[in-house]
């Protein structure tokens, strides 16, 4: 063989190696919680970035509402309570979010957290 063919099959790795953990009836599972866990928290959090709009637009409803913002005005007090039900709905998915987070795998925190929110380790 020459130096490019050798070079070429430094990485190589056979099938049969791959496949190794099946043919000793290993699980191959162990991605698939964190995979699981990585999908529920995009759902969580894209029910929550859901909510929050939801809840932001009946505000913004209920504030717009005609003149004055009291209990006498049933406008303002059908958009208000359409409002503090979205709010709910908001708190609901914060919780949801919070439960997710508790039962990721060791190791996926880091996951659900902003990359800029992360402390910079060098000081």
């Amino acid at each position: 063989m020459t130096d490019q063919e050798t070079d070429g099959m430094i990485n190589y790795e056979p099938s049969s190696i791959q496949s190794a953990p099946l043919e000793h009836g290993e699980s191959t599972g162990s991605v698939n919680p964190v995979r699981e866990s990585i999908a529920a928290l995009d759902a969580s959090l894209s029910q929550l970035h859901q909510a929050k709009r939801n809840a932001d637009e009946s505000l913004r409803r209920a504030q717009d509402a005609p003149g004055p913002h009291t209990s006498d005005n049933s406008i303002f007090v059908s958009l208000w309570e359409a409002h503090l039900g979205d709010r709910e709905l908001l708190f609901s998915a914060m919780r949801q979010l919070d439960r997710v987070r508790q039962v990721l795998p060791p190791g996926g925190a880091a996951i659900s957290e902003p990359a800029n929110g992360r402390k910079n380790s060098t000081g």
